[in-house]
């Protein structure tokens, strides 16, 4: 069965602050480049875990958090990337330890048949803190001349420098340099900046593993208001569709089972302009990113008299290693005649 979706985290380890809050990220992407979904998605808590914990998901651009380890129904576009926010928040009494949980990602329509789980993402719980040392014993009186000393300073520079009746200047924040950063990392730079205001864009990058910050506006150092918007460019890990148009199709199945991409349809069209068992258009179009296993669908040549796609004895070889690997056979092609 191929999943219906593709799920990666922005991190595989969280953490959360001293009051037990906390927040993750995925980035959800439809496998499919002819059919919108309908889906949900939830959160599995692993051993030692509490869906409990989880307080709210988003699920889609446009849709608003819901309560609870559950989201509401969402449609994901032929292609798409959507990200999926999650907020939790651990008691106290938790003990310190490693716990675990994971996106899964179901069809509405059909919940058992059609999902996809996510790996796993460890919360690192870390509530105990080490006492304080006894304090040393100190001589209140070098406390008392301290303290008068400070008082004198404290009134002579008072009557120096009398306080300025223009108000204080507010010195507004500047923009944190986010590039090669890890987008949680970044988002962290850009709190402790003043700046809560940012939005998302992705560019596909097969080198990046996790989401990186490859460009920023505004650029780093610039003067900024709190509700100044940072935009960000986010690296998106995936493979590139190779251009296939003009290969045979063995040729064409070869290059797609170099890059783990799968054939998985082949469609005739009869025409004597170009030649016979040649690609003249494929679907997804070259360059675009996709995850390991995507099915493409080829357009190829035949004769108008005889409109019928034929697979040799190196094609059938090179389709049953694709079934092992990806388990997908291609449709629309019929074995040659013996």
């Amino acid at each position: 069965m191929t999943a219906i979706v593709s799920i990666k985290q922005a991190s595989d380890k969280v953490g959360c602050d001293s009051n037990g809050n906390g927040s993750c990220k995925f980035f959800v992407t439809n496998a499919y480049n002819d059919r919108q979904l309908l889906l949900k998605a939830r959160i599995v808590a692993g051993s030692g875990a509490d869906e409990k914990w989880f307080n709210s998901i988003q699920a889609g651009a446009n849709a608003k958090p819901t309560a609870g380890a559950i989201s509401t129904d969402w449609k994901l576009a032929p292609s798409a990337t959507e990200e999926v926010s999650v907020n939790f928040q651990v008691p106290k009494s938790v003990a310190d330890g490693k716990y675990s949980f994971h996106l899964q990602v179901f069809s509405v329509d059909r919940p058992d048949d059609d999902f996809k789980d996510g790996e796993p993402v460890y919360l690192q719980i870390q509530n105990a803190v080490a006492p304080p040392p006894p304090p040393k014993p100190f001589p209140w009186w070098i406390v008392a001349l301290v303290l008068v000393v400070l008082l004198t300073v404290g009134v002579a520079v008072w009557l120096i420098m009398k306080p300025d009746d223009s108000g204080p200047v507010v010195e507004k924040a500047k923009v944190p340099d986010l590039k090669g950063m890890i987008w949680d990392e970044a988002q962290q730079r850009l709190k402790q900046a003043g700046l809560s205001k940012f939005e998302t864009s992705f560019k596909f990058d097969p080198s990046k593993r996790d989401p990186i910050v490859l460009d920023q506006a505004p650029s780093a150092g610039t003067p900024a208001e709190a509700e100044t918007t940072v935009s960000v460019v986010l690296s998106f890990p995936g493979i590139a569709v190779p251009d296939l148009r003009g290969k045979t199709l063995l040729a064409a199945a070869q290059t797609l089972s170099n890059n783990n991409l799968a054939l998985g349809e082949a469609k005739s069209q009869p025409t004597d302009a170009k030649p016979e068992q040649t690609v003249i258009d494929q679907n997804p179009a070259p360059g675009q990113a996709v995850d390991k296993g995507t099915p493409i669908t080829l357009t190829v040549a035949t004769k108008p008299t005889r409109p019928v796609i034929i697979w040799d004895r190196d094609l059938t070889k090179l389709m049953t290693k694709q079934k092992q690997i990806f388990k997908i056979m291609p449709r629309g092609i019929e074995p040659a005649e013996q």
